[in-house]
């Protein structure tokens, strides 16, 4: 899976960032995300081709302290949010 649009991400300053469509992309989605420091992260992965075992075993290599659960339930509904609202990419 991947991004369907290219966004770049900015730190917007008082912990919060956003995402903001860029190129094209900015033709074809109107708006931007709000996100947190680990859906930022999560994005940025998503730029290339990846899965989402790819995405928890980073997550899990930043995070070592937390358990595949807390990782698992920050990490899939952020997905399935993305694959909702349509954008995602899937193989």
């Amino acid at each position: 899976m991947k991004l369907k649009y290219e966004f770049t991400v900015m730190d917007m300053g008082d912990g919060e960032i956003c995402a903001v469509p860029v190129g094209e992309s900015a033709k074809a989605f109107r708006g931007m995300l709000r996100l947190n420091a680990l859906s930022a992260d999560i994005l940025e992965q998503l730029k290339e081709h990846t899965t989402p075992y790819k995405i928890h075993d980073s997550l899990k290599a930043r995070f070592p302290d937390a358990t595949d659960q807390e990782i698992a339930q920050e990490l899939n509904p952020f997905l399935l949010t993305l694959l909702k609202e349509g954008l995602l990419i899937m193989p």
